[in-house]
């Protein structure tokens, strides 16, 4: 049977409540999980207004980190003002992985295995693309830290930044160079000779019109004064034979 006693149930309680306190001593003497911290959270980039069709470069700043063994950064943006490029800056000695959608980008970046966590600056670089002109606002939407222990700092809004971007320049057209029309008869123009298949009548028979002898004309001189040569030649000779008969004659 158990002892009932009050002297029983005196020392029952007193050795409860020596064990309470001994556990809650041990629970306050335990370590307690050290959460991952950053001192500030900022964003940077352009400061000038840039063109369209240009690289924007947005500079994410973890400042005074402790104990981040990992994060996760989403960026969102508007789509119609910026797209996403490329990541082109992480901190070394990790595993790195990027997720994007149309106006958003999240980046992961973690520690492998035994490696220290980060601390101090920590950056991250984001390369986004101006597609027309406007005020972007690109803003951190959420940001995760998760400590060596897997203890984790969530914040939401935790940065922003204003990009203006110009409209891409409108390329003027060149007019085309005037062209001259053509002369034509009514504009007092001299109209060109048309080339003509048929040949003169007087060409054809060698002789030209005009004041001018051509070939022709000397060949028809030439015959007929080689016709009246030849008719004094022969008169001549006619005269000569009746001399000769007369002489005879006389004889």
């Amino acid at each position: 049977m158990r002892d009932r006693s009050p002297g029983t149930r005196a020392r029952r309680r007193a050795l409860h409540a020596t064990v309470a306190a001994l556990g809650l001593l041990l629970v306050a003497a335990a370590p307690a999980a050290a959460a991952p911290a950053v001192d500030e959270v900022a964003l940077t980039g352009p400061t000038a207004a840039v063109p369209a069709g240009t690289s924007v470069d947005v500079r994410l700043d973890l400042r005074a980190a402790a104990d981040v063994y990992a994060y996760e950064a989403t960026l969102a943006f508007d789509p119609a003002l910026l797209a996403y490029d490329q990541v082109i800056d992480v901190p070394g000695g990790g595993f790195d992985d990027v997720t994007t959608a149309p106006g958003s980008v999240t980046v992961r970046h973690t520690r492998l295995g035994t490696s220290p966590s980060l601390t101090g600056d920590v950056t991250t670089t984001v390369r986004l693309t101006a597609l027309a002109g406007g005020t972007a606002t690109v803003r951190l939407a959420d940001l995760t830290l998760v400590g060596s222990d897997a203890a984790t700092d969530t914040r939401a809004d935790a940065a922003s930044l204003d990009v203006v971007v110009t409209p891409a320049p409108t390329p003027t057209p060149t007019p085309p160079a005037p062209t001259a029309p053509a002369p034509s008869p009514s504009d007092g123009g001299a109209a060109a000779p048309s080339p003509s298949a048929t040949t003169p009548a007087g060409a054809a028979a060698g002789t030209g019109s005009g004041t001018g002898t051509g070939a022709g004309a000397l060949s028809a001189t030439g015959a007929q004064v080689a016709g009246v040569l030849a008719v004094a030649l022969a008169a001549l000779g006619l005269g000569a034979v009746l001399v000769r008969r007369r002489a005879v004659a006389s004889r």
